[in-house]
């Protein structure tokens, strides 16, 4: 009996640790995710054990085994579920064990190795780029400013988003320039260098300070006079307190063609060109340029009206007294019906069909005009008459009138043929009597010919068909094309840049009270914009701010930019639209800035002499056209000015008037007056450009 327990006991160990091994196995594989199962508790092993043993022969026997099986599976689970096992030594299941175990270690390892690759490279491709430490710059190297001016130092970043860092600030000789916080302060004349030490970076610019120079101005700077005709010249410094020389004197290039008296009074003497130089002590010059034109006195068709045949071509030569009257004018020729008749510019007509055309010339705003009449080639009445009737009258037609004693009296058929008999001469055929009553005594009505000059009678109108006028009304002088034109406009100012705040108005004013340059000038600006657009042809407006904003918070990379727009869309000029003021609050007036480089002055200074003679027709004082120097550079002072001129495009500044002054108000302290100024600006670049209205 001892035999056949322990045999069975053997056998339920044996089968016992087949289903721990086997649940080692799922436990291992659970846990590195090959399979997902639910762990086997002690219940279901048992029964599993239960179902596995085979049936005992004796109850004793059979009740001994299976509480020794269910025993040893018990003991057995619960040791796998503590991870402790201590079977016995030579036990076969004990290498088994350690196997899986030790794979289950080594699958652990390798997870644990590839994770922390995984790890490693997701780190790597995660670390951001090092981002280079941001550079700083002075916009100008070398500033040239004026004894007493304050500007910003133009210092700027080249990481626009980089955050503020602390600058150090010195000056090499502060008794000629300082800076303070980035702004810098010029004192007397000379050259120093400044620092700006940051970020372990130090930078220098040189500074150059000049003494102050005036802003020169004279009312015209160019005149179309008529011989005879005189325009009074003004001249004009800033700042009028100024302690310099500015006595002034008038010199003209040309007397034969205009003189000028000490008092600026130009007289045109003759048609040419002549200079007016003004000299402003001994350091500035004004200038105006004057033209004389000859008057004319007439202009006409020396053929007058003309008649032509289709398919002939005529020349129209025209008298222009005084010959000089048309020089430099544009000349140009017109026909009213080019179907009938066309011209070319040199005054050669070219006859087409039969009918009348207007041909018209401009000389200038003058015109003349003449009527080619176009005719078919008349009709020849035939130079003899029709055969039926007679070449010659009868013999014994008088050949005077008939006397009263001679004429036909009523007589009978015997004294008529008794009559007859009697004259030998008289042919014999009846009919031949009298003349045929069918004969014509003129041409028939439809061969009539068409009147002509030359076969109307002298008091008839030659010429004129009775059916169209003898002219058309005078056409209008041929449009040519539209101008192309683009124009950069600039309000002036903007964002951290207020411009002036000594507005004397209560329009746009800002919470703290004050009214801001930079707000009026964005408004003219931008109605400027609407007006020229939809009012002339051919032009593009490019914009530098449609907003109350900055281009950049350097105020010298500001100016900068604004004019490189100008350069980069190929503008033909850029305007910039400002209000003017001064300390003492009473100047008036308005004044156009412009460049003194060669190549932009006469553009700069006819744009700015259309603009002034619009603003004067509003009732605001006419100062006129201004140059300002930099010092001895030969530079422009304003940035506007010299950073356009750079690129050769002209730079104006129109200066409306002295919003800080009480009295000039009016002009500007509503949207009404502010439209006013914008649609003045507008006209008087149009008219410098020759923009043809919509």
């Amino acid at each position: 009996m001892m035999d056949r327990k322990r045999i069975a006991m053997m056998a339920g160990v044996g089968v016992a640790a087949a289903l721990v091994l086997a649940l080692i196995a799922v436990v291992i594989l659970r846990a590195v995710g090959v399979i997902a199962v639910p762990f086997v508790d002690a219940n279901a092993t048992k029964a599993a054990v239960e179902t596995t043993l085979p049936e005992s022969e004796g109850s004793t026997a059979d009740n001994a085994s299976t509480e020794a099986t269910v025993n040893s599976a018990e003991e057995t689970t619960q040791i796998a579920k503590s991870g402790v096992t201590e079977p016995p030594t030579e036990d076969p299941a004990e290498t088994s064990t350690e196997e899986v175990t030790s794979t289950e270690e080594e699958t652990e390892t390798q997870t644990e190795d590839e994770t922390q690759e995984s790890t490693e490279e997701t780190a790597e491709e995660t670390v951001p780029e090092t981002k280079e430490p941001p550079t700083y710059r002075f916009v100008e190297p070398l500033l040239h400013l004026e004894a007493g001016e304050e500007q910003m130092s133009g210092l700027v970043c080249s990481d626009p988003t980089a955050p503020p860092v602390p600058v150090y600030w010195s000056s090499a000789n502060p008794e000629i320039a300082d800076i303070i916080d980035g702004m810098i302060y010029a004192k007397s004349e000379g050259v120093t260098t400044l620092t700006a030490k940051l970020e372990g970076q130090e930078i220098t610019c040189q500074v150059q300070v000049h003494e102050p120079t005036l802003l020169v101005y004279i009312n015209y700077s160019y005149l179309n006079l008529l011989p005879g005709e005189k325009k009074q010249l003004a001249v004009g410094v800033e700042p009028a307190d100024t302690k310099q020389n500015i006595a002034l004197s008038w010199q003209s290039s040309n007397t034969k063609v205009a003189t000028v008296d000490g008092n600026g009074v130009v007289t045109a003497k003759k048609a040419g060109t002549a200079r007016i130089v003004g000299h402003v002590g001994k350091k500035y010059e004004v200038c105006c340029d004057v033209v004389v034109e000859a008057k004319l006195e007439s202009l006409t068709f020396i053929d007058g009206n003309i008649t032509m045949q289709p398919g002939q071509t005529r020349f129209l030569p025209v008298s222009v007294v005084p010959v000089e009257a048309a020089s430099g004018k544009a000349i140009v020729w017109q026909s009213s019906k080019p179907e009938v008749a066309t011209v070319d510019q040199g005054g050669n007509v070219y006859a087409l069909s039969p009918g009348n055309a207007t041909i018209s010339v401009f000389v200038g705003d003058d015109y003349t005009a003449c009527v080619v009449m176009v005719k078919e080639p008349a009709t020849q009445p035939p130079t003899q008459p029709p055969t039926e009737a007679p070449t010659q009258p009868p013999t014994e037609a008088p050949t005077e009138p008939p006397t009263e004693e001679s004429l036909p009296v009523e007589t009978s058929e015997a004294e008529t043929g008794d009559v007859g008999e009697s004259s030998a001469d008289v042919p014999t055929q009846e009919p031949t009597l009298e003349p045929p009553t069918e004969a014509p005594t003129s041409p028939p009505e439809e061969t009539l010919p068409t009147v002509t000059p030359a076969e109307s009678d002298p008091g008839e109108t030659p010429g004129v068909i009775e059916t169209e006028p003898e002219t058309d009304p005078i056409p209008e002088v041929p449009l040519p094309p539209a101008p192309q034109v683009t124009l950069v406009f600039d309000a002036g100012h903007g964002g951290k840049f207020v411009g002036s705040n000594y507005g004397a108005g209560t329009y746009l004013l800002r919470p703290d009270g004050d009214q801001y340059e930079k707000d009026l000038t964005l408004v003219v600006a931008l109605m400027a914009k609407t007006y020229i657009e939809d009012h002339y042809e051919g032009v593009t407006i490019v914009m530098t701010r449609t907003t109350d904003t900055h281009l950049s918070t350097d105020q010298v990379e500001d100016l900068k930019l604004r004019c490189a727009i100008a350069a980069q869309v190929g503008a033909d000029a850029m305007i910039s639209f400002h209000f003017n003021a001064v300390a003492s609050h009473s100047a008036a007036g308005a004044v156009v800035l412009c460049s003194q480089k060669p190549t932009v002055a006469a553009t700069s200074a006819g744009i700015g002499n259309c603009v002034l003679d619009e603003l004067e027709k509003l009732g605001i004082g006419r100062r006129g056209v201004a140059t300002k120097l930099l010092g001895d550079t030969g530079l422009d002072y304003y940035a506007i000015n010299r950073h356009c001129a750079a690129y050769d495009i002209p730079g104006i500044i129109i200066e409306n008037c002295f919003f800080d002054n009480p009295a000039e108000v009016p002009f500007f302290d509503s949207e009404a007056a502010l439209m006013n100024l914008a649609i003045a600006d507008v006209k008087g670049i149009a008219k410098y450009y020759g923009l043809r209205e919509k």
